[in-house]
């Protein structure tokens, strides 16, 4: 059965959204996604929530979700993952034929957070990996190893960094767009040598809400259908001395098995638009070198400012990337909107010290 995306929201990306709680930021996107889709929260027959009590402060953060969702009484799922992990589920949902509609959501607010470096450090294990430095330090060893195991410089990545910051001008839903050049971000403050701070997402406050759909029904009430053609998610060794750093295997993985359910041989020349986790400048270059992409797709890649522009989303990360992946096959992206686009990858990364990924592809009513 086609999996159709029926209705996207999204709320943010704001630095700081004192104005607002986090429950707000989720209605708001809910409702925007369910107008988008044509329907009431009555008719959507249940939800995947993707968040992670740590981040969010709360224990079982997800009972606080089915209000602003309108799943009260409704089976919601929670992933503690990238959002494109829990839109692979929801996937899976609806081929088993006991949905019609499912909603998808996940939200941060960084702002909340005090100590934000601290979350990532009490992720490492606490007795090999959790050291007395700087917990992107793991970053820094990845940028090493990659550049010496590939033909990238230094410069390569700043250049990312730049890309992506100057696109970001373009996208009024990212709040990091910067006009910078290379030489800005190698000559930024070190964050874990060589990673400087310019190569780094900065947190922000968001939340998201998609709304796939099933069937013949829920086809024909979608006015400018975007299809999901394929899903994959891999990870790679969860020890860090054991895990290849030159590579994420856990993209390899994620990508083999979406392209094989979409069909896709050759990646570059079947697909318009590329949207991959940046995190880190050259997790962007890392994971084109995954998903079998080469310098060349550049022009193409996270032309919504990614994540160094929109900022760090947390769980939610995946699907800032998605909704601008649905709005660029409806031909809604604005300033940078690409011509004639008609499928498009989004690839979504857990984030540090994990290798865990997830791809997602999608194709607009246009693709024979």
């Amino acid at each position: 059965m086609s999996v159709v995306v029926m209705g996207v929201g999204f709320c943010g990306s704001f630095p700081t959204s004192t104005g607002m709680s986090y429950r707000e930021m989720i209605k708001r996107a809910a409702t925007a996604a369910y107008d988008d889709a044509g329907l009431t929260a009555e008719e959507i027959d249940g939800a995947v929530s993707v968040e992670e009590d740590f981040v969010s402060g709360y224990s079982i953060a997800d009972e606080y979700v089915p209000d602003q969702l309108g799943m009260v009484c409704k089976p919601v799922y929670t992933i503690p993952g990238d959002f494109l992990h829990g839109l692979s589920s929801a996937v899976m949902q609806l081929n088993t034929g006991r949905f019609k509609t499912v909603a998808v959501q996940s939200y941060v607010k960084a702002s909340n957070i005090l100590t934000k470096d601290e979350l990532l450090h009490f992720s490492f294990d606490p007795v090999f990996n959790r050291f007395g430095v700087s917990p992107h330090y793991l970053a820094g060893i990845e940028m090493q190893q990659f550049l010496s195991c590939t033909d990238y410089q230094e410069s390569d990545v700043a250049e990312v960094a730049a890309r992506n910051r100057q696109a970001a001008l373009g996208n009024p839903l990212a709040p990091y767009g910067a006009r910078i050049d290379a030489l800005d971000v190698l000559t930024s403050r070190p964050l874990a040598s060589p990673v400087t701070e310019q190569m780094f997402a900065r947190p922000a406050d968001a939340a998201v809400v998609v709304v796939l759909g099933v069937g013949e029904e829920m086809l024909e009430r979608t006015v400018n259908p975007v299809y999901v053609a394929g899903t994959g998610w891999g990870s790679g060794n969860s020890i860090i001395e054991r895990r290849d750093h030159c590579a994420s295997a856990g993209t390899t993985v994620a990508a083999e098995i979406a392209y094989k359910e979409a069909n896709i041989e050759l990646p570059m020349d079947e697909i318009d638009v590329f949207y991959m986790s940046d995190l880190y400048a050259h997790r962007q270059l890392m994971h084109m070198e995954a998903l079998q992409l080469t310098p060349d797709c550049l022009p193409y890649t996270n032309l919504d400012g990614g994540s160094l522009g929109t900022g760090d989303l947390f769980e939610a990360n995946g699907g800032a990337r998605f909704y601008d992946a649905v709005r660029m096959l409806r031909g809604e992206a604005g300033a940078h909107q690409v011509e004639d686009a008609e499928v498009a990858l989004v690839h979504g990364w857990r984030g540090l010290p994990t290798d865990t990924a997830a791809v997602v592809i999608l194709e607009g009513e246009g693709r024979d």
